[in-house]
């Protein structure tokens, strides 16, 4: 299975937007800098040389190293999720005539697969958005905005695995199924990658967790 990364469509969305090339080349190296080596490992003058440009660049635009991560940010948010979150959605209806238990597991494959794909940069707004306010509301608030944009198709994502329990809201849907995913992720990737983990099993946890809260 073949899962697309967030940094090989970053640089469509930075070209699609009425940037300079000064800031086209400061986002695209940010984002892949960050990835690579963490935020706080990461400085503008590293930034300038890998985009080949000067600092005085990057300071033109971004006053700051923290208004840069929150311009990459705001572009994740803004663009990219939106479009990723409906194709997943879109695979998940695909997926209708399964019962409650494979549905999930469809779910939690899925999101687990673009989570390692992802890591780094999940690992990033995982970290930054406990420290810095607005790194999470531009999150929350595009999370948000990205289920609105895809408005129909939540809608019959959320039948589906709502068909036990009408009464329960929206909120309490995400919470149930991804709760155990950013848990297990935050474990495996930030809080405790040394250890040894049994994917399978662990996934076989994760679906009989989630299938319980539904059910």
């Amino acid at each position: 299975m073949t899962v697309k990364t967030i940094l090989a469509t970053y640089q469509e969305v930075v070209a699609r937007k009425k940037l300079t090339p000064g800031q086209q080349k400061a986002l695209l190296a940010a984002i892949e800098l960050f990835a690579k080596q963490g935020y706080d490992a990461t400085s503008t003058a590293q930034i300038a040389s890998w985009a080949h440009i000067s600092e005085g660049t990057i300071f033109k635009y971004y006053p700051s190293k923290e208004q840069l991560l929150l311009a990459v940010v705001e572009l994740l948010t803004d663009d990219l999720l939106p479009r990723l979150q409906a194709e997943f959605l879109a695979k998940v209806v695909a997926s209708d005539k399964v019962a409650l238990p494979a549905l999930v597991r469809v779910i939690v494959t899925d999101r687990l697969a673009f989570m390692k794909a992802n890591q780094q940069l999940l690992r990033i707004l995982l970290q930054e958005g406990l420290t810095k306010p607005k790194v999470r509301t531009l999150v929350s608030q595009g999370f948000i905005q990205s289920l609105k944009a895809n408005g129909e198709v939540f809608t019959r994502f959320l039948t589906l695995v709502n068909h036990y329990h009408p009464d329960y809201e929206p909120a309490v849907i995400i919470r149930l199924i991804l709760g155990p995913l950013v848990a297990y992720f935050s474990q495996r990737f930030i809080l405790a990658p040394d250890l040894a983990y049994n994917e399978k099993r662990d996934i076989d946890l994760m679906v009989a967790q989630i299938v319980a809260g539904l059910s």
